[in-house]
């Protein structure tokens, strides 16, 4: 077992069970007789101002092509996120990465793929906010 333990708490959720589990399990799986804990905010996986413009752009994708915002989304996913195939009950199925468990770095370059996509390939003019090369370039 790793010495260090991980997870990420949701503000609107209940936490002293998920500590208390934590901390348990460290000293049952572990000769610690001590444990530090940390908390931060979560850094890691897609920031809100990423989520919006991601949001915003497949949006206007949308009201340019008349798909609809799942068909937009799958389409992306397909092309610019790792996909594998996993075999559930004797059939073969394609496994997509989803948005919400990209870092802030790779949903930078995967939103920076779509908007590109969108403008070269589709040709449309995608109104962006005035930050957004800095949501891209994380």
């Amino acid at each position: 077992m790793s010495e260090t333990l991980s997870r990420i708490l949701k503000r609107d959720q209940p936490k002293a069970h998920i500590v208390e589990g934590m901390v348990k399990t460290l000293f049952t799986k572990t000769n610690a007789k001590e444990a530090v804990i940390s908390i931060k905010p979560n850094t890691m996986t897609r920031s809100g101002q990423q989520n919006r413009l991601y949001h915003s752009i497949i949006d206007q994708i949308r009201a340019e092509t008349k798909n609809t915002k799942d068909a937009i989304k799958l389409h992306c996913q397909t092309e610019f996120l790792e996909t594998r195939v996993e075999e559930v009950a004797n059939k073969q199925h394609v496994v997509l990465k989803s948005t919400t468990s990209l870092s802030t770095k790779e949903m930078g370059v995967y939103l920076d793929e779509v908007i590109t996509w969108a403008e070269n390939d589709l040709g449309i003019r995608l109104n962006l906010p005035d930050e957004w090369r800095g949501l891209v370039v994380e």
